[in-house]
């Protein structure tokens, strides 16, 4: 799959080289898109919710499982509050452009098409006639090459095109010359929101994907996958860089990375692992397995990508490598691939029948034709440290319908949900829950003020169902729609501010409870909501969610959870 790198002689320009909810099949009824929103509640519901990241397999508006939390009088719940509004995701995909790379650029570009539509375009559920979940309205994509270089060298076949720095990480611009109907060129990374969704459907981005990922088999056998990913998310992404205005602070990141050979990010001072001279490290080909020393710790990129996403749930991984089509402990998310490592197969070993190369990890060359791969051990680390949030399969598998969908179901899951995942003490003759919300300020800034509710005695969070009433201007009682609880510290030694958020007030009616007529968060037991699960509501009208951007909030409940 891979072409072998060789040393080029000064006569030779180029030598010769050798999740929770199943995605829906194709054919699915899919949505009609989402309604407009109005002001309490806003359908669908996630327009109106707080996104709350899940890091439970089930969908639910909170990123921790409810099931370890204990009964008792007072119960809480910490949960990360993300502003939702627009459903945001960014997706870097590095497809490996080396000479073995032609039939797996076809596999990904049959299927990829079907993860776009299915962000866009969700199907919808048979038994309620919904979208099974919110819509990506603001997608990013852009398509990146394993190709970085070999530091300068003019030596090393199959890197001569650029030997300095490659692709450098930056997003193709320039389309296949083989496959129809694409652009002339591309600017940077492709996008649809909600700017240019009337003419740029999900089928016509899944096109332009396929122009820019079918990149060829050019590039340099050299392989660094996770240097390019690092590269084109960090520098790049700056301002001034080549991928600028790429990645949002407020979306979900998938990095998905195709490739048949593991990764050798070389360290920066270690320019020695690209000399083809056999005499110093050993044949090119088995540098990489055979001085770890010398190449880049898959900790430092675990760190750097953990750097992206303030939430880490925020991060999603999806790789698509030479593990074994036959080792189901190779296949599946990162906290499931355990033994993985341990088969024979993962080993990298020289083969006896052909030196300078490692025993494949597998091999179709005789059956479906895909080729041969090489133990990724690396991307199997990088995927156990992500557990979860990580997916890998078999890039020697000849259908990548396995593949692709593995991957989507973890975006899926990850993305923004309505549904808390219990039912919530609620009482149908109030339309009130038994439970309070502070939310905790990410500094120690005042709590918005209330201009009709100002007069409130000093509160903490520790004893919310015995405060003193706060007063408005002619000494009535009242409730602002956040009371200021006083700072805490966190171990960190951070100050940070806890408000109380107020719970809307709603009116009984015949059908159940009416919507809210003043600005607070609300609860809509399973009867009455039209997904047929609880949700909590933090609608603010246009202007989004009561809990402030980089807030967390905890939800109180005197009733057992």
């Amino acid at each position: 799959m891979q072409p072998r790198l060789q040393a080029v002689t000064p006569s030779t320009t180029r030598a010769t080289t050798q999740p929770r909810s199943p995605v829906p099949t194709p054919g699915t009824p899919r949505s009609p898109g989402r309604p407009a929103s109005r002001l309490f509640p806003a359908p669908p519901p996630w327009a109106a919710c707080i996104a709350f990241a899940a890091l439970v397999a089930a969908p639910g508006c909170f990123d921790r499982d409810l099931a370890g939390v204990e009964p008792g009088t007072t119960t809480g719940v910490t949960v990360n509050i993300e502003q939702l509004g627009v459903v945001r995701v960014d997706l870097v995909v590095l497809v490996d452009n080396s000479g073995s790379m032609l039939q797996e650029q076809e596999a990904l570009t049959a299927r990829f098409p079907e993860l776009i539509r299915e962000l866009i375009d969700p199907a919808l559920d048979p038994d309620t006639g919904r979208p099974t979940h919110p819509p990506v309205e603001d997608l990013n994509l852009g398509v990146i090459s394993s190709d970085m270089g070999v530091a300068g060298r003019t030596d090393v076949n199959t890197c001569q095109a650029n030997p300095v720095v490659g692709d450098d990480g930056c997003f193709r611009t320039t389309p296949s010359t083989v496959v129809p109907g694409c652009g002339s060129s591309y600017t940077g990374f492709l996008r649809r929101n909600p700017d240019n969704a009337a003419t740029y459907d999900a089928d016509r981005m899944a096109q332009d994907f396929t122009c820019l990922a079918t990149l060829g088999t050019d590039g340099c056998g050299f392989e660094q996958q996770l240097k390019a990913l690092r590269k084109a998310l960090t520098v790049n992404a700056a301002d001034g860089g080549c991928n600028r205005g790429f990645l949002r602070d407020d979306s979900l990141l998938g990095l998905i990375v195709v490739s048949d050979e593991d990764d050798c990010s070389v360290a920066a001072e270690h320019p020695e692992m690209f000399d083809p001279d056999p005499a110093a490290l050993g044949h090119l080909n088995l540098r990489c397995a055979n001085h770890p020393e010398l190449v880049e710790r898959v900790s430092d990129y675990v760190a750097a990508f953990r750097a992206l996403r303030a939430n880490p749930d925020r991060l999603v991984l999806g790789l698509i490598v030479g593990v074994p089509l036959d080792a189901d402990t190779c296949i599946g998310q990162g906290d499931e691939l355990g033994g993985c490592l341990a088969l024979a197969a993962m080993q990298a070993v020289e083969n006896p029948a052909r030196r300078g190369e490692l025993i494949p990890s597998c091999d179709t060359t005789a059956t479906s034709g895909m080729g041969l791969a090489f133990p990724p051990r690396r991307f199997v680390e990088l995927a156990q440290a992500f557990g979860a949030n990580a997916y890998v399969d078999s890039i020697c598998k000849s259908d990548w319908t396995d593949a692709i969908r593995g991957i989507t179901r973890n975006l899926v899951a990850r993305l923004p949900s309505a549904c808390f995942p219990r039912d919530l003490s609620f009482d149908p003759g109030t339309c009130a829950a038994d439970c309070q919300v502070v939310e905790t300020l990410e500094d120690d800034g005042p709590c918005e003020v209330d201009p009709g509710c100002l007069d409130c005695p000093p509160a903490t969070a520790d004893d919310l169902y015995g405060l003193l009433p706060c007063r408005d201007a002619f000494g009535a009682a009242c409730e602002p729609l956040k009371r200021d609880l006083g700072v805490v510290r966190t171990p960190e030694g951070v100050l940070r501010r806890q408000c109380l958020l107020r719970q809307a007030p709603r009116a009984v009616t015949t059908a159940g409870c009416a919507d809210p007529t003043t600005e607070g968060w609300y609860y809509v037991p399973r009867e009455q909501s039209p997904d047929d699960c609880p949700q909590l509501v933090f609608a603010r009208g246009d202007t989004g969610s009561l809990v402030e951007p980089n807030s967390s909030a905890e939800l109180r409940c005197l009733a057992e959870l």
